[in-house]
């Protein structure tokens, strides 16, 4: 049993000793790392405070961003409203133009027909219809002149 022991204590002592110089070498590690964690803490604290300001800040914009948003989502229920009234007028105009542009294409044809011996003989009216003096007077508004038989006359002297 002794034999047995001379060979298995001296291994152990070996693993021991081993362990105890890891321990060591641990301990030394452990120690230059304290001394970085050390020299590292005025960063650290400076870090951490500047996540603190950043965190308030971030808070303040999120509030800013926040009313914004109200404030936005107000502005276009309103855009949306003004714009379902302008589509309504819009709409609304369209139809009162697609009634109209019959019209406007028949004058345009009886215009082209129209030629300088027509506007002499409606000139030379002692006493014109009435369709023709409201024709006349709605050329002279065209035409910022004033209004009345007499003005339309004059006016009718240069027919281009």
């Amino acid at each position: 049993m002794l034999s047995k022991q001379k060979v298995i204590v001296p291994s152990k002592m070996t693993r021991y000793q081993n362990g105890l110089s890891r321990l060591a070498e641990t301990n030394i590690m452990v120690d230059d790392l304290k001394k970085k964690l050390i020299s590292l803490m005025p960063v650290i604290d400076e870090k951490t405070k500047a996540t603190q300001l950043m965190v308030v800040d971030l808070e303040a914009q999120t509030a800013d961003a926040a009313e914004i948003e109200k404030t936005t989502a107000i502005e276009e229920a309103a855009a949306k409203k003004i714009f379902t009234e302008v589509s309504a007028i819009k709409s609304d105009c369209e139809a009162v133009l697609a009634e109209a542009m019959p019209a406007l294409k028949k004058a345009l044809a009886a215009l082209d027909t129209l030629n300088k011996g027509d506007i002499g003989e409606m000139k030379n009216y002692a006493n014109p219809p009435e369709d023709l003096v409201l024709v006349m007077d709605a050329v002279c508004t065209l035409l910022d002149k004033k209004t009345g038989w007499p003005e339309a006359k004059q006016l009718m002297n240069n027919p281009t």
